[in-house]
């Protein structure tokens, strides 16, 4: 499986085993293995792809 987990600029949690993200200008819409959906605004400032690990700078 390839989840990521996403985090916040200062390196907490926002939301873990997301399989969809979706962005539109700085709304981001998450969706998790559970079909559980969250939503954050900001802009993605590191993805760490063979880590898993999305970095959101939220505004």
């Amino acid at each position: 499986m390839c989840e990521s987990n996403i985090y916040n600029s200062d390196g907490e949690l926002i939301m873990e085993d997301v399989m969809v993200v979706d962005v539109e200008d700085e709304k981001i819409t998450m969706v998790d293995i559970l079909n559980e959906k969250k939503i954050v605004y900001g802009k993605f400032i590191r993805l760490e792809l063979e880590e898993h690990k999305l970095i959101i700078e939220e505004t």
